[in-house]
């Protein structure tokens, strides 16, 4: 009697194994996903705090000009390379600098404020395909980071 028992329990059990496995995995590809993510996230924000450091450098030890602060963030360079691609996709207008001269205890600084560049989250990516009809027709939409740097400078010289 207790074989039969044992044999029904093990008939019973059969597709628990699977279903196990299944769920693991959707967990498993889910935290991957996620991993994607945030490394992105940490990525892009890492590269533009360093882009921005090396512009505020850059702008405290030149004249001041708005123009060539902001193409030092994008490029790199204090003048836009012919078919340059930006930094992220990034514009200008991602980018505001502002120079404070007014007397004071902090007079002559340079503050650069870079907000609004923006990335597609892998998931995202994944539920729009999966899920055409939730509003965005299938199509991945860049989602902004909501993050904003922001440096202020001494400037160094005297224009």
């Amino acid at each position: 009697m207790n074989k039969h028992i044992s044999r029904i329990r093990r008939r019973n059990q059969r597709g628990n194994t699977l279903v196990e496995a299944g769920l693991i995995f959707v967990l498993g590809i889910s935290l991957l996903i996620g991993l994607f993510d945030l490394g992105q996230i940490l990525f892009i924000h890492q590269t533009v705090v360093e882009r921005t450091r090396a512009a505020a450098r850059w702008a405290a030890v030149n004249p001041y000009n708005s123009d060539q602060t902001k193409n030092m963030v994008l490029y790199g360079s204090p003048t836009a390379p012919d078919g340059g691609t930006p930094l992220f996709g990034m514009t200008t207008s991602n980018i505001a600098v502002a120079h404070d001269n007014s007397d004071g205890l902090y007079a002559d600084r340079i503050q650069i404020t870079v907000s609004g560049y923006t990335y597609f989250f892998f998931s995202a990516a994944i539920v729009n395909t999966m899920y055409p009809s939730a509003g965005h027709s299938g199509s991945v939409s860049p989602t902004h980071t909501g993050l904003t740097i922001s440096m202020t400078i001494p400037h160094e010289t005297v224009n």
